[in-house]
């Protein structure tokens, strides 16, 4: 009887791991089908992975959260196991892309195709094998839109909806594929069609936040970006943007937050982090950057983002020969308009302002409608008392629809500098609107003022200054001059 029992124990074992086995990957593939990666790749890492989906929903898991190397090697397995399915080929695909590597991505996407029943109807298949397809030539209609093939994306948004015209991943894939081509009103439309058919839908209402960005409507951008965050905490790509317009508005805590959700979300994303490393950078925590970054360079010492952030750290620290070393490091085709204002610092700061204007001339050939590009610019020439050409730098940012209020301060001084007292209240007044807080505005405007002898309001303004700088001795001169108290 004994041996009865053990022989019974020794056949229960083994069901009763691969009934746990088999829980914990159906737990895993729930978690990737609902976009949660990061649980999926916490509970797919301890299964084993001796079945097509268990490679096929590890490698996805991996992939979303940033570890494509890795990634590719488990799809692969995926396709060993079984290469006559198409998903593990789809993803491939996907990750090439990711890679620019359009045409390995289009051999992949072509491998999927053959194994997907195109050659049914809808009312042949089932609700699993059409979503299948819809999900596969959603992420080659990406995939072409990245490549710059529009017509081709839409032509495959188009088949797909023969399967399902009220899926809400169409009508994105549709809205980011004319969201490509610049027609903003029909990108919008799809969104909006896609929240139709699905409210709350978040890479719908992040697509329109796509679109908000591109037309400069910043706030509205945001907005949006914020609501697809809240509509679905691990819908990494809004957390990165969000993250970014926050650190334009130079709102770096908020940028860090966001920022610091990415990175938990996609752990393997190099741009991620040094995204992070740059919101503490933009916040004055110049060694706090300068760690994060050197954690990414350990990885991957050849990374040309984490190498031209480290540049502008160094920038700061005002150690300008090693600054240019890891500029240096990075390729021409990856440097941008503002690699290019960044590095003419070097040159402004050493008053050699001829190379700092041959690369501020790179920075506008780079992005013309940048207009970072043209505030920067204004202050360089500025440093230089290069007044009236510094104004109209300024005021091309300004038309531009330039974020950082600064540019408007900076307009202001210059119009006080060449004696156009009315112009440099009118423009400081302006940036005090959008910004209230920015004590140099009060003073410069007070400057105006006195200068124009409107003694009551320069008095006024030269209060307000103090209370930002409350020691000023300059301000605190200009009170009793002018018969304050």
């Amino acid at each position: 009887m004994e041996r009865v029992k053990i022989k019974i124990l020794f056949i229960l074992v083994p069901l009763l791991y691969c009934s746990v086995t088999f829980a914990q990957l159906d737990k895993g593939i729930e978690a990737v089908k609902r976009g949660d990666y990061l649980t999926a790749l916490n509970i797919l890492k301890g299964v084993s992975k001796d079945s097509y989906e268990a490679n096929l929903y590890y490698g996805i898991a991996l992939f979303q959260t940033g570890s494509v190397k890795e990634a590719e090697k488990f799809l692969k397995d995926a396709v060993k196991k079984d290469d006559e399915r198409p998903e593990a080929y789809a993803v491939l695909g996907e990750i090439y892309t990711s890679q620019k590597k359009y045409n390995e991505a289009s051999a992949e996407f072509q491998k999927a195709r053959k194994y997907l029943p195109l050659s049914k109807s809808k009312d042949q298949l089932d609700k699993e094998e059409i979503e299948t397809i819809i999900s596969i030539l959603k992420a080659e209609a990406e995939s072409f839109i990245a490549d710059g093939k529009v017509d081709n994306a839409i032509t495959s948004l188009t088949q797909a909806r023969t399967y399902d015209d009220r899926n809400p991943k169409i009508y994105v894939g549709l809205g980011d594929a004319y969201l490509a081509r610049g027609a903003y009103e029909p990108a919008r439309t799809n969104y909006e069609l896609a929240l139709k058919y699905k409210s709350g839908y978040a890479p719908a209402i992040y697509g329109l936040g796509k679109v908000d960005f591109r037309q400069k409507k910043y706030s509205s951008s945001l907005e949006n970006f914020i609501k697809a965050t809240d509509a679905d905490n691990n819908f990494a790509p809004a957390f990165f943007e969000k993250g970014l317009i926050f650190y334009l508005l130079d709102r770096f805590n908020d940028a860090i937050e966001a920022f610091e959700r990415y990175d938990q979300l996609v752990p393997g994303s190099r741009r991620g982090k040094t995204y992070l490393a740059k919101s503490y950078y933009g916040k004055g925590e110049i060694d706090r950057a300068m760690k994060i970054l050197e954690e990414v360079l350990s990885i991957d010492p050849d990374y040309g983002e984490a190498n031209k952030y480290y540049a502008y750290c160094l920038i700061d620290k005002k150690e300008y020969s090693k600054a240019e070393d890891y500029f240096k490091k990075v390729n021409s085709d990856d440097l941008n308009a503002e690699d290019f204002y960044k590095w003419a610092k070097i040159y402004q700061d050493k008053k050699e302002y001829s190379k700092a204007y041959e690369l501020l001339d790179k920075a506008v050939s780079e992005d013309p409608e940048d207009p970072s590009v043209y505030f920067e610019y204004g202050k360089v020439l500025f440093s230089e008392q290069k007044y009236q050409e510094a104004s109209e730098k300024f005021n091309k940012s300004i038309d531009l629809g330039v974020i950082n209020v600064a540019a408007y301060v900076y307009l202001g001084i210059c119009h006080y500098y060449t004696k156009e007292y009315d112009k440099s209240v009118e423009i400081l007044t302006r940036s005090i609107e959008l910004n209230p807080n920015i004590g140099s505005a009060y003073l410069w405007r007070a400057n105006s003022y006195a200068s124009a002898n409107k003694n009551n309001e320069a008095i006024a303004d030269y209060k307000k200054y103090l209370e930002f700088e409350p020691n000023d001795e300059f301000a605190l001169g200009q009170i009793k001059k002018l018969g304050g108290n």
